[in-house]
């Protein structure tokens, strides 16, 4: 058990017919507009300090904070923009994004917000899913967005935080507005508090991401019934618009009095450094940022003593990551939380005296159950499943795709998650894996995080994720893709015998073990296992040309950071090329069948 203050009280929930029910708590309906709420917050407090720019030590005041919404939302009106037009912010945690994000509420519109390190194709895919009619965007990603919406001939209006030849610039969006104006400004009436006010996007580690759609009324209950992140806390965290919780995290430190501190990259000595030197006092991070630190030492070398909270979602995060982790905090608690974007933020989260690994409990106003997979039967504790769950706040579907929400949430109106999980008799939960990440050998179930968290307990695994590679005979081999410490000496050898020592025959790493000078992520931080999975099938047909074509010839480069296998078959060549930006693949699942059928 990991150490915390108090015991749980378990009448925050039931357990009914396998089912696992937090309370019901009243919710506030004075606002109906996620925006006047803001203002009002801002208007409060007109002196205090509501962001800093921890690269050049810039600030805002709340007053300064109003004054640019409005104007902003003023520019926006101007534009034409209403009820259900989308706007879209692409950038990283800068300055002067929260502007066009607050604005999007304050009339009525829909708010979405775009990958700033996207490529084309991806930005061509987020303009035709969304329809954005403006996008506020960062310096870095201005050229990718115009090179996009030429080549689909949309008429897209573009705003440049900064400059960029021939864009206008988010300055002139704050001019021509008069102190009158600002003072009569009212927020847009919504009518109907179950509208969508944002377009956020699955994760993407399977597949292209989804837009799921966020209502008014989800994103009130987040700040009157989840939003005690810690009043006048200063807080920390990476995560920009594009994940779920940095849209949550950035509304609650407003509603909150928090003092933001704006870091655009995560380095993991400079993240110490920063906790230092601003006393912050809770921090939300990945499980992947966490071990970082932890394997670098930087919680220990820094001044910590000020953090109370350091809450950790995202992935999967191992007990025993957890308790190295709190064993650094002398005045602080490490909680887990459950989440995903569909749910609007967290559906569960670690109480006082947890167990270390757990997610926690099921919290107000949401249920959970796990089902077998088969009969669809809702099971009882320790018995694993996949995990359904139902929210107030939950998305009532995906946008423009109502197959997609066919196959998410069931008739009941239960969310599938896809993850595969279990609770104990206590009513903690437990995640194990995805669904769609289990791999097969020879018939057995393999969990891929089984595997990573014995691999990433070596001192010198950073990172690492294990996917399935095509197999002939037994289905699937695991592999393992690993990000070192750098300058470790590790070898693949010491790493598969660190697996067979510890895990039975089934998991070991027949597909073997790759070393990675950088995994590949998902816009939202989560390592792309899909890109992953396709290295993993380039192997297979490249080990399959070898083994079936005596004539075929194979070269392997480096070539711009990307790996490139180019193969000559019969007097044609074919290239498969991947980086750590992700994977360009010419018909692998093409020649995986080819392969195959010459069995």
């Amino acid at each position: 058990m990991v150490a915390n203050k108090s015991i749980t009280n378990a009448s925050d929930f039931i357990i009914k017919d396998n089912i696992l029910k937090g309370k019901d708590e009243p919710i506030s309906t004075e606002y109906r507009n996620v925006g006047k709420l803001l203002l009002d917050k801002m208007k409060a407090r007109p002196d205090f300090v509501g962001q800093i720019d921890i690269i050049t030590e810039e600030t805002y005041t709340f007053a300064e904070m109003f004054d640019r919404t409005v104007k902003c939302a003023l520019w926006l009106r101007q534009q034409g923009i209403k009820a259900n037009d989308v706007v879209a912010v692409c950038a990283p945690n800068i300055m002067d994004s929260f502007a066009p994000f607050f604005a999007t509420f304050c009339v009525g519109a829909i708010f979405t917000p775009w990958n700033s390190a996207m490529d084309i194709r991806e930005a061509r895919y987020f303009m035709k899913l969304s329809g954005a009619k403006i996008v506020f965007a960062d310096e870095n990603s201005v050229n990718t967005i115009l090179e996009a919406a030429k080549l689909d001939n949309n008429d897209i209006k573009v705003v440049v935080f900064g400059k960029a030849s021939n864009i206008l610039p988010f300055s002139k969006v704050l001019e021509g507005h008069s102190k009158s104006d600002l003072e009569n400004f009212e927020c847009a009436q919504i009518d109907n508090i179950h509208d969508t006010a944002a377009l956020l996007y699955s994760s993407g580690t399977t597949g292209p991401p989804k837009g799921v759609t966020i209502s008014h009324f989800a994103l009130l209950c987040n700040l009157f019934i989840r939003g005690g992140w810690g009043i006048d806390g200063i807080p920390l965290w990476l995560s920009s618009y594009f994940w779920i919780s940095g849209v949550l995290l950035t509304l609650n430190c407003t509603f909150n009095y928090c003092k933001r501190l704006l870091y655009p990259k995560f380095e993991e000595e400079t993240t110490c450094k920063i906790i230092e030197k601003y006393k912050v006092t809770w921090l939300f991070l990945s499980p992947s940022m966490i071990n970082r630190i932890l394997k670098a030492g930087y919680f220990k070398k820094y001044d910590v003593s000020s953090i109370t909270k350091v809450y950790v979602g995202g992935a999967i995060f191992t007990a025993k990551s957890q308790i190295q982790l709190q064993e650094c905090l002398t005045n602080g608690d490490v909680i887990q939380m459950y989440g995903m974007t569909e749910l609007c933020g967290v559906i569960t989260a670690q109480k006082p005296n947890h167990k270390a690994g757990a997610v926690g409990t099921v919290i107000s106003n949401s249920q959970i159950k796990i089902i077998d997979l088969e009969t669809g039967n809702a099971l009882g504790p320790n018995q694993a499943g996949e995990l359904l769950t139902k929210s107030i706040m939950m998305t009532k579907g995906y946008y423009n795709n109502p197959q997609a929400t066919k196959d998410t949430i069931d008739t009941d109106g239960w969310l599938h998650t896809g993850d595969i999980a279990y609770y104990d008799e206590d009513g903690e939960l437990f995640i194990m894996d995805r669904l769609k990440e289990t791999m097969k050998y020879r018939g057995f179930q393999i969990s891929p995080s089984e595997i990573e968290s014995v691999l990433q307990s070596h001192p010198d695994v950073i990172e690492v994720a294990v996917v399935g590679v095509p197999h002939l005979q037994d289905d699937e081999h695991p592999i393992a893709f690993i990000m070192k410490v750098p300058g470790s000496k590790v070898s693949e050898q010491e790493l598969r015998e660190l697996v067979e020592k510890n895990m039975t025959d089934s998991y070991h790493l027949r597909g073997g073990v790759k070393f990675l000078e950088k995994m590949p992520h998902t816009p939202s931080g989560k390592i792309s296992r899909k890109d992953l999975k396709e290295v993993g099938n380039v192997q297979f047909v490249i080990n399959g040309f070898l083994r079936y074509d005596n004539g075929v010839s194979l070269k392997a480069k480096h070539l711009n950071s990307f790996l490139v296998y180019e193969i000559r078959l019969r007097g044609r060549r074919y290239s498969f090329k991947f980086g750590v930006l992700g994977l360009e693949c010419v018909s692998c699942k093409h020649w995986i069948s080819v392969i195959c059928s010459r069995q």
